[in-house]
C-alpha cells in the first residue's frame, strides 16, 4: 500500500468534485466507484528507479467486469517514480474513469462520448485521450489517426451486448516496435490485436509510445 498515492488519488478526486473517501488500501468516491492503487517496485536501471503501479476498479456500472489499469513510474527515487506513474494515469485515464462510471461530468473537453452501434445493441462510449510519450522533443508514433477508426468498426462489428473496457497500447524504441496490446475487459482481444499488429504504423527513433482507453457503456433504449 502507498500513503502517498492513496493521498493523490483523494485530493484528485476531491478536487475534480468528486466526493470521495479513504477506506483501507483503497478510495472509495460517489456512485459505488472504488479504486485501489496498487504498487510494485522493479529493478532500478543505471540509479533510477522503476514501478508498475495498478489501479484496480470497480464500479456497479462494470457489471462484475475486472478493471486493472497499469502504468510504469521512472523517476531519481521510488516515491518520485510513483508519482510519474500518478501523473500518466491523470491524463490518461482518470476523467474516463470518472466521467464513465459516475455520473460526475469533468467538463472543459476532458473526454469525448460517442454512440456506437453493435449487431442488435448499442453502447455510450467515453474515451480519454491519447497519451503519447516521446524520449525525444515531437518524436511520436506516426498512423494512430487511421488505426483508431479501423479498431472502432472491428469492435463494433464484433463485441457482445453488455458493458467493456478497452485499452490500447504500442510502444517503439529506435525505429522498431517494442511491446503491443489490445486488451478488452482484461484480456487480450485476439481481433483488436491482430489488427494492431498489422497496421502500418511508422516509428522515430528513440522510445516512443501511446496509449488509449475507453469504456462502453449499454445505451438504454
Amino acid at each position: 500500500m502507498s500513503e502517498q498515492l492513496l493521498e493523490y488519488l483523494r485530493v484528485s478526486l476531491s478536487s475534480h468534485g468528486l466526493p470521495c473517501e479513504r477506506h483501507g488500501q483503497s478510495v472509495r468516491a460517489q456512485d459505488g466507484l472504488v479504486i485501489e492503487p496498487r504498487v510494485f517496485p522493479r529493478e532500478s536501471v543505471a540509479g533510477t528507479a522503476q514501478v508498475q503501479v495498478d489501479f484496480a476498479v470497480e464500479s456497479p456500472r462494470l457489471g462484475g467486469l475486472p478493471f486493472l489499469d497499469s502504468f510504469a513510474g521512472v523517476a531519481d527515487t521510488p516515491e518520485n517514480a510513483e508519482k510519474n506513474a500518478f501523473s500518466k494515469f491523470l491524463q490518461g485515464s482518470f476523467h474516463v474513469i470518472a466521467e464513465a462510471l459516475t455520473t460526475h461530468d469533468c467538463g472543459n473537453d476532458q473526454v469525448e462520448w460517442e454512440d456506437w452501434a453493435g449487431k442488435g445493441h448499442s453502447w455510450r462510449v467515453c474515451t480519454g485521450p491519447l497519451l503519447l510519450i516521446g524520449s525525444r522533443a515531437g518524436s511520436r508514433i506516426e498512423g494512430f489517426g487511421e488505426f483508431f477508426p479501423r479498431l472502432t468498426h472491428l469492435f463494433q462489428e464484433n463485441m457482445s451486448a453488455g458493458p467493456h473496457w478497452m485499452r490500447v497500447y504500442l510502444g517503439a524504441l529506435d525505429g522498431k516496435q517494442l511491446g503491443s496490446e489490445v486488451l478488452v475487459d482484461g484480456a487480450v482481444w485476439p481481433a483488436g490485436q491482430a489488427l494492431l499488429e498489422s497496421h502500418a504504423f511508422e516509428f522515430p527513433e528513440g522510445f516512443a509510445s501511446f496509449r488509449h482507453l475507453l469504456i462502453a457503456s449499454p445505451k438504454d433504449g
